[in-house]
């Protein structure tokens, strides 16, 4: 088993202790789209908010949920904030039928917005250059389903997509990232 069906695994599991129904890849989304969202407003996210509205931190059966979410904050903030090496989005094993696979891609893009839109902070046509574009893409992605064709050139098509949604996710914060270093004072001698 490789390390992505390991950690996709381990978080199902998390997932289903704490009665929480997201899928691996819907929370993973989720992570991604909240280390933007907090990147671009400045506000620190309650990730057991977003996962799990209802949540009551109090409650005994979030707790392993709780730091596996801010664990998962914290290694894909440094490897966002290191250049994106290593990045990789937690999807259904390549082993699944097509329809789990394309299910999959689709709910990590679901969660993606959820976490960058979530506070209302921000709307998607403030994210600079074409992170906007990107993100209207990602939203249609998010209702993608399985096709008619034949499977060869699904698996083709998916593969294409699940790396646009890498790397445009990678671009949203790197375009962000770089309005925020823009928007800093500047010190003058």
């Amino acid at each position: 088993m490789t390390n992505a069906v390991d950690q996709y695994t381990k978080i199902e599991a998390t997932l289903a202790l704490a009665g929480v129904e997201m899928t691996a890849s819907e929370l993973h989304g989720t992570i991604v789209g909240a280390i933007a969202n907090h990147l671009k407003t400045g506000l620190s996210p309650d990730l057991l908010k977003l996962v799990e509205p209802q949540a009551d931190q109090n409650d005994g059966r979030f707790s392993q949920l709780t730091s596996m979410l801010y664990e998962m904050y914290r290694d894909i903030s440094e490897i966002l904030f290191n250049g994106g090496e290593g990045f990789e989005m937690i999807l259904p094993d390549d082993d699944e039928p097509l329809s789990i696979q394309v299910e999959g891609i689709a709910s990590w893009s679901k969660g993606y917005l959820l976490g960058l839109l979530y506070n209302d902070q921000f709307s998607v046509d403030q994210i600079p250059e074409s992170g906007a574009e990107i993100a209207r893409d990602l939203m249609e992605i998010a209702e993608a389903g399985a096709g008619d064709d034949p499977e060869e050139e699904e698996s083709w098509a998916l593969a294409e997509l699940q790396e646009y949604v890498k790397v445009g996710s990678q671009l949203i914060f790197e375009f962000i990232y770089s309005e925020r270093s823009t928007d800093e004072p500047k010190m003058t001698q």
